[in-house]
């Protein structure tokens, strides 16, 4: 029989939806932790899956043959979790008539429905912390008392809050050789040899710094802080730091091709002394650049030192220098304030270098001045919070009817000055009128409002206030 081109189609077209999403959308297989680095953790999937991960590896029983056993009944509800019907055929199906097989689910953070650990539901860096409730951890049990698993997934919900299928593109099954090696970053009270050990055993380049700040933010979770930054951030560094120079040998390393950092050998007055400065790394965070550090200093042993501001004591980052210039990014996010110092250092016990005398500082980092709004008793300032581009409107007391006037008159982010008004970042924008008050702001003068985006601060981003009739009333300083 002969078949018409059309009906043809159509009939492919029908068989394509007849086959499983788990044969349309092949699951990947993650078998160590360099594998979960490929993951795009923190853009199409929540770092906080990372977290339900490790508290899986870290929960269940494996003996040396990697035989996982579950330590709680999920018949149970432990956890929050449950039965899982597999209905849209995400994994593969269980095998016909066994019922010793079957699937249950575990992540949900919802307070009252889970008892996950504090660690989980509220860990230390509010970045890791789950927003959406999207990260699920799947696993496959396989014997009568449900306590043995023979497959384990990481998966999330689809982005539409409302939406309770799991994402196929975003599901990846979990070996038992990358479990054991999560087990190794164990929650503890962990020495910071035993920290360096680690770093070295999965080939992290941690420096001592950072390791000292990893203990300072998670604790005695400092062992899951390591393992998250190799993951998610150190990742990011790979390729771009030159590897350390032997103790004592001063070099000049330059930038690469197409860099637009600013070299300190060229600020104006360097020849009048030590120079430091707080800019903006990338992916919003801080930057410090130093220049003129004598090379009698360097052979002492130099170091420089992050601090929220001019008045603190307490230390955000730390790295020892060996040259008598250059920048480092550092992890600590960009905020108005920050400084830069200069510091001697001491080693302890013959392998901590730290921070002793300080030796000189920096400026405070700052936010670009306010501009007027042409016209208005009022302003508009490009500021950074946490690494974020935010705007701040200033409106003078005895402009009492600001709102009326402003009614359908908007603050919007662009890229840079270059940009027309209606090419603004997507959904960077808000309502004048619906600007908040600013919660620590001290201004006799004026109302002082805000709106915080979640656009990352970068070089050459402006924010515009902006008329009902798309009349640009303001544009700040592009960001330096």
């Amino acid at each position: 029989m002969k078949v018409s081109g059309g009906l043809a189609l159509w009939c492919a077209a029908a068989l394509l939806l007849c086959i499983p999403a788990a044969v349309r959308c092949a699951i990947r297989r993650l078998n160590s932790i360099d594998d979960l680095k490929k993951v795009n953790f923190g853009q199409a999937v929540p770092k906080h899956s990372l977290l339900l991960l490790h508290w899986f590896a870290n929960t269940v029983d494996m003996d040396n043959n990697d035989v996982i056993r579950l330590t709680f009944d999920p018949n149970l509800g432990t956890y929050g979790s449950h039965h899982y019907g597999n209905y849209e055929r995400l994994l593969n199906p269980l095998p016909r008539g066994d019922f010793r097989y079957r699937y249950y689910t575990v992540g949900n953070v919802n307070r009252g429905q889970s008892d996950l650990p504090d660690y989980v539901l509220e860990p230390p860096d509010a970045e890791y912390r789950e927003r959406g409730n999207r990260g699920r951890i799947v696993f496959r049990v396989r014997d009568q008392d449900g306590q043995t698993v023979d497959q384990v997934y990481l998966t999330q919900h689809y982005g539409n809050s409302h939406e309770t299928r799991y994402d196929p593109a975003y599901t990846y099954q979990i070996t038992g050789n990358l479990l054991r090696q999560i087990r190794a970053f164990a929650v503890g009270a962990p020495q910071r040899n035993v920290l360096a050990e680690l770093a070295e055993d999965f080939g992290s380049h941690v420096d001592q710094s950072q390791l000292w700040l990893l203990t300072i933010t998670w604790r005695d979770l400092a062992c899951l802080g390591l393992l998250l930054y190799m993951i998610v951030e150190e990742k990011h560094l790979q390729g771009k730091l030159p590897p350390p120079p032997p103790p004592h040998c001063v070099v000049d390393i330059p930038d690469p091709a197409g860099s637009h950092r600013l070299d300190p050998r060229r600020w104006p007055g360097l020849r009048d002394g030590v120079r430091l400065q707080v800019t903006t790394g990338e992916n919003g965070r801080a930057r410090i650049l130093w220049g003129g550090v004598p090379i009698n200093q360097l052979m002492e042993g130099a170091m420089v030192v992050l601090y929220k501001d001019n008045n603190s004591q307490e230390a955000m980052f730390s790295k020892v220098i060996r040259s008598d210039w250059g920048d480092v990014d550092t992890s600590v996010r960009l905020n108005g304030g920050l400084q830069a110092r200069l510091h001697k250092t001491k080693t302890k016990w013959c392998l901590w270098t730290t921070a002793a005398e300080e030796i000189c500082r920096g400026g405070q980092f700052a936010n670009p001045d306010k501009v007027p709004l042409s016209g208005h008793q009022a302003s508009l300032q490009l500021f950074v919070k946490d690494g974020k581009a935010c705007a701040r409107l200033f409106v003078d007391k005895s402009f009492a009817n600001w709102k009326r006037e402003f009614s359908e008159s908007w603050v919007a982010f662009y890229a840079n000055p270059l940009k027309s008004t209606q090419d603004y970042e997507w959904w960077r924008w808000q309502w004048a009128t619906e600007f908040k008050a600013a919660p620590d702001a001290l201004d006799d003068f004026h109302d002082v409002y805000e709106y915080r985006s979640n656009l990352t601060v970068a070089p050459g981003i402006q924010a515009r206030f902006i008329l009902r009739n798309d009349t640009v009333l303001a544009k700040t300083s592009s960001w330096r």
